[in-house]
């Protein structure tokens, strides 16, 4: 056996118990044809999704390799097949690697609604760009909604419909302005968005503007504080509750280095101003929740789940760059979602059980060598058979 089976073996090796049999139960696997197990069909699908690119040149490489000869409709139809599969098997792995965290008592009967959104690539006679926005079940990663805008619209809650009575809205810091909490409150729906320096201003019960700052930093290392502050609309004043703790100081210093990375690549190296840096030291976020609906350490606890899968979630958007969506958001769209996402938490779980050389010591070096392995080892067991 060459090495590539040797290492797509140890990639099978990473799926849930049951996996194969879920193939056709969830009818991936419909009828007998060139692809006839589910070890294929998963070749197949990491082919597409990595080496392949698209459907029509999956095929090509199909049609060279001579072991399947499928054409571009025939690729089509087992990816677009795939999507309730690709779902669970992704959703069994992020569990299995503890990306998924279990849902809190204190949600029942709610929905926490991870909103998000990526740049994506459309080939046609002219190569575009758009924006892939998507919201998943934090708890479950079932996907609530999906759709592509162009590049003008940008992130914001209201690109989001199916939001209403019971549902929670969790973002990161661009999702974190006065229109995206005004919009949720509008649909009955609460927030835990995380703030950024300058978002907006505050104001106190007697309407005085305040800042947070002098609030803060009295903090010490992991220390909490929740208060309710007040930002002003053309209605009035409205009541937002802020929680925020104070990081350590590994946490404070690779903060620092990732803001200052973003301003280079966004701004050609605009200076981080000192407020932002003094942001830097905490994770702040916003809430529409009041206090006896969860404390300050559940509302962070809460936004602290979102991170268990930032870096998959990295990983993903990463993924999502490299090759085309499907133009129409069917089965297909859905499938392709949930491959990347599978190829995101395949990465993470190699990443976090130092599935090769120990002396790899950073993380970012390990996860592209995570990657590497996962594209190398499907395109040629892909082709090779």
């Amino acid at each position: 056996m060459g090495e590539e089976k040797l290492q797509f073996n140890k990639l099978m090796g990473l799926m849930p118990d049951g996996w194969e049999g879920k193939a056709k139960e969830l009818k991936a696997l419909q009828r007998a044809g060139k692809i006839k197990t589910a070890r294929e069909l998963l070749r197949l699908i990491f082919l597409y999704l990595t080496e392949g690119k698209s459907f029509a040149v999956t095929a090509a490489i199909t049609q060279i390799a001579g072991e399947w000869k499928l054409n571009k409709m025939a690729v089509w139809k087992r990816i677009r097949n795939s999507a309730a599969w690709l779902e669970w098997l992704c959703k069994n792995i992020c569990r299995k690697a503890g990306l998924v965290a279990e849902k809190p008592d204190w949600l029942a009967g709610k929905t926490v609604s991870l909103v998000d959104a990526s740049e994506v690539v459309l080939h046609g006679n002219h190569k575009k760009y758009y924006l892939l926005h998507y919201s998943l079940d934090l708890f479950t990663l079932s996907m609530r909604e999906m759709h592509i805008t162009d590049m003008t619209t940008g992130e914001k809650l209201s690109n989001f419909e199916r939001i209403g009575h019971g549902d929670i809205m969790m973002g990161d810091r661009i999702y974190g302005s006065i229109s995206g909490m005004e919009y949720a409150r509008g649909c009955g729906a609460d927030y835990v968005l995380r703030l950024r320096a300058g978002a907006f201003n505050l104001y106190n019960a007697k309407g005085e503007k305040e800042e947070l700052l002098p609030w803060l930093s009295p903090l010490a290392e992991y220390e909490m504080a929740g208060r309710v502050f007040y930002y002003k609309t053309e209605a009035g004043y409205v009541p937002v509750r802020i929680c925020a703790m104070r990081k350590d100081t590994a946490s404070e210093r690779a903060g620092l280095k990732r803001l200052k990375k973003e301003s280079q690549r966004k701004h050609g190296g605009k200076v981080v101003s000192e407020t932002q840096s003094e942001y830097n030291k905490y994770i702040i976020v916003a809430t529409s929740l009041g206090e006896a609906e969860a404390t300050t350490k559940a509302i962070l606890e809460l936004y602290r789940m979102r991170w268990q899968i930032e870096l998959a979630f990295k990983r993903l958007k990463s993924l999502f760059r490299y090759g085309d969506i499907p133009v129409k958001l069917d089965a297909s769209a859905k499938a392709w979602f949930y491959g990347k996402m599978l190829l995101a938490a395949v990465t993470e779980t190699l990443v976090n059980n130092g599935r090769f050389s120990p002396c790899e010591q950073e993380c970012q070096y390990r996860g592209t060598h995570a990657l590497e392995l996962v594209e190398g080892t499907a395109a040629s067991v892909g082709v090779s058979g």
